[in-house]
Formats: C-alpha cells, sequence, structure tokens
C-alpha cells in the first residue's frame, strides 16, 4: 500500500470452527492464530475469524480511521447508530479467544436490528499515517429505509472519510433482489449455465 494504511483493518466473522491448514491450502495467509485467527484472504482483505456463535456470522467490518469523529457522523447520517461492541463468545473480550473492544474506537449498526453487521471506526495507532483504499474491497453495501411514498429506489454511492466505497440500497430493491439471487450451489450452477448459453 506505499506505506500507507488501509482503508479496511479487517473483516471481523464469528464462526462454528476453523481449519488453519484449509485456509493455507487456499491461497490464504495465516498471520497468526494464538486463540483466534488473523489471515489474508487469497484476495488481500485481511480477516479476523473467532470461534462463536452469532445470528449473523459476519460481525463487522472494521475501517481505519483519520478522524473516528468525522466518519462517525457521516455513517450516522446514513442511519446507523452507536450500539454495544458485538462478542461471538460469553466471555465477552475477557479471555484468549476473542479480544476486548479496541480502545476508542466505535461501533455502530442498524437502528433495527442490533444483531446485523456492522461497522467499527478505528483510530489510527499512529496519527499522521495516510490511509489509503483497500483494493480487495470493491464497495460495501449499506441497506436504509425508503422514504414513504419515495418512488426513487435506485443506489447511491459515495466515499466515506477514509475512502471506503460505500452504495446505499433502499430496503425494497436489496428485498427484491434478495429474493431473486442464487442461494445454493444448485442455484448458481443453473445461472452459470444460463449464463454461458448466451454467450454462445
Amino acid at each position: 500500500l506505499g506505506g500507507g494504511v488501509g482503508s479496511v483493518a479487517f473483516l471481523q466473522l464469528g464462526v462454528p470452527s476453523y481449519r488453519i491448514s484449509q485456509m493455507a491450502a487456499c491461497g490464504g495467509e495465516v498471520l497468526d492464530a494464538y486463540g483466534f485467527v488473523n489471515a489474508v484472504s487469497p484476495a488481500g482483505l485481511q480477516i479476523r475469524a473467532i470461534v462463536g456463535i452469532r445470528p449473523d456470522p459476519v460481525m463487522f467490518v472494521a475501517i481505519n480511521c483519520a478522524d473516528v469523529g468525522a466518519s462517525r457522523a457521516f455513517y450516522e447520517g446514513l442511519g446507523l447508530v452507536e450500539q454495544t461492541y458485538p462478542y461471538a463468545r460469553p466471555s465477552n473480550g475477557t479471555g484468549p479467544f476473542e479480544p476486548p473492544q479496541p480502545k476508542k474506537s466505535v461501533y455502530l449498526g442498524a437502528a433495527t436490528d442490533s444483531y446485523s453487521m456492522g461497522v467499527l471506526l478505528l483510530p489510527l495507532k499512529k496519527k499522521g499515517k495516510k490511509i489509503v483504499p483497500t483494493p480487495a474491497l470493491r464497495e460495501l453495501v449499506i441497506v436504509v429505509e425508503a422514504k414513504e411514498g419515495a418512488s426513487d429506489i435506485i443506489p447511491k454511492r459515495m466515499i466515506d472519510p477514509s475512502g471506503v466505497p460505500i452504495v446505499t440500497v433502499p430496503f425494497p430493491a436489496w428485498a427484491e433482489e434478495e429474493r431473486t439471487m442464487p442461494h445454493t450451489v444448485q442455484d448458481f450452477e443453473k445461472v452459470q449455465a444460463k449464463e454461458q448459453g448466451k454467450g454462445r
């Protein structure tokens, strides 16, 4: 990243189990695995995996911020609210298998659902460091409530203070996409076969 700090620090997952050997076999790079594992995915995105249970296994995306206050105001403007930091284990960050909430960080989530994926805003460890976009993250999609009677359901694109590409999608549009998108291996195979058929 040219000496800069990536805009995305890591994506945190709460998983029933993991296999370090399988991560490496699939092209990932394991950074450390003392209680929980920090790894870099084949695409280049840093992942933190914790053995634990969450309603949504994708817990949050951690974003490096030059100004946490400015980033907080940005995300609150999209409808997110500050919430209690989520944990995947009952020890709530007091044991060796899950770290506590980073100091001076702010966790934001959907106002209507405290169990869905959220955003963790992290202050830079070294002030003055330049934050650069994380190439592995194309965009972060945030589902927002549609205004009552609004006919405009077109997704809107913007950049957050850390340079993370954001797309806001009104709930009706997201629900329709969720309804029609493939959910199983068989569904994906049907879509691939259909696309291959178009290319002939």
